[in-house]
């Protein structure tokens, strides 16, 4: 009896398809707007498919199970691709649930339901909605992820173009306000390196606070090995981290910036150095660097003698570039060793008679320098 009764209200209610939709779509109508985009014909279709769906699912008492599942969140995608807000689909379906229970109840009336059933029925019904929402809420969350990347991917292939030169000034100068920058105001290259994507976050996170702008919001692209940034300053101090910064200059002349913010960052990594570097605070430093051929001949004419095992020669190279470092300040050094300076004096002459390089010469003391200041890096 009771089975029959239910195959009756489901017959019964197959026949109000479109009773069902008219009630929908005034609901829909009244109290959603952001269905707007679609037309009423459209709302039809989609209410007549609701019913179909819910139907087939009370014929049994069924609980939502996999395809299901599948097919609502085929639905979301379809909505979504529509201009339907995901929250926008769950109050409609909310409100095709009500607008279901209700009819269900003068169908239950008019053939004879029983109680408990109409009840079952109720729970039953609910529990789809319920995971309705559930699905669109993890759609919704699943396209914002995605919209988060494929957004964090334009940024990052546009910082990549302006940073190594590879886009011409129009599409710099057209594109630059999709990411919030204007063309002609001068910005800042920044130039570091990672080892890990958390690092990555950790030097982005660290110049973003330096600078009082979101971490999200600032330009960011791996250029070869390294870091680049487009900035709208430099940051004052970047604790932890190496950072190099090129000068302020328009986008389109921005990878200049960074070529010059590069060879600073790869100089001060060979010194050791940590914190906000520019090349114009490196003197010479970025030179030490170059011509490989030819250092490695003055350094087997020069510093042979300094190769020698053992400790006084190491001891005797020190002292030469703290010598050469504090402008040949015989006390400073000594300061700086904790030694007497006649033992700085001592060391430094030796350091003459070994090498051959007189460091009251120009030439020879620049030599010293550059030699000695390669050989650490």
């Amino acid at each position: 009896m009771t089975h029959s009764t239910l195959t009756a209200a489901v017959a019964r209610l197959r026949t109000l398809r479109d009773v069902f939709a008219d009630r929908l779509i005034t609901l829909i109508r009244r109290h959603v707007p952001g269905y707007a985009v679609l037309s009423d014909e459209e709302l039809r279709s989609s209410a007549w498919r609701f019913m179909d769906i819910l139907v087939s699912e009370l014929s049994s008492l069924r609980v939502p199970d996999a395809a299901l599942r599948e097919m609502l969140r085929d639905y979301a995608l379809e909505r979504a691709a529509q201009g339907i807000p995901l929250d926008v689909l769950t109050i409609g379906y909310q409100l095709g649930s009500r607008a279901m229970l209700a009819l269900l109840d003068e169908v239950a009336t008019e053939v004879g339901l029983p109680t408990d059933l109409l009840l079952a029925v109720h729970d039953s019904t609910w529990e789809f909605s319920n995971e309705a929402s559930a699905v669109f809420a993890r759609v919704h969350h699943d396209l914002a992820l995605e919209r988060a990347h494929f957004d964090a991917e334009r940024r990052s292939a546009f910082a990549s173009g302006v940073l190594s030169g590879t886009f011409p000034a129009v599409r710099i100068n057209r594109d630059a306000h999709l990411f919030g920058l204007a063309p002609q105001t001068h910005h800042v290259a920044l130039a570091a390196q990672a080892a890990s994507a958390d690092e990555v976050d950790a030097v982005r996170r660290t110049i973003a606070s330096a600078l009082r702008v979101p971490a999200d919001r600032l330009l960011l692209a791996q250029v070869g090995p390294v870091l680049g940034f487009i900035a709208p300053r430099a940051p004052e101090a970047v604790g932890g981290h190496l950072v190099a910064v090129g000068p302020r200059l328009p986008l389109e002349q921005l990878d200049t910036g960074f070529d010059e913010a590069v060879l600073a960052l790869s100089t001060a990594r060979r010194f050791a150095m940590s914190g906000v570097v520019r090349l114009s605070d490196l003197g010479p430093r970025p030179l030490v660097l170059s011509d490989s051929h030819i250092a490695e001949g003055l350094s087997a004419r020069h510093l042979t003698a300094l190769d020698v095992a053992g400790r006084s020669n190491s001891e005797i190279e020190q002292t030469a570039r703290e010598y050469l470092e504090c402008d040949q300040d015989v006390r400073e050094v000594a300061a700086r060793l904790a030694v007497h300076p006649n033992t700085v004096r001592y060391r430094v002459n030796r350091f003459q008679e070994l090498t051959g390089l007189n460091l009251r010469r120009t030439e020879d003391l620049v030599t010293s320098w550059w030699l000695l200041n390669r050989r650490r890096s």
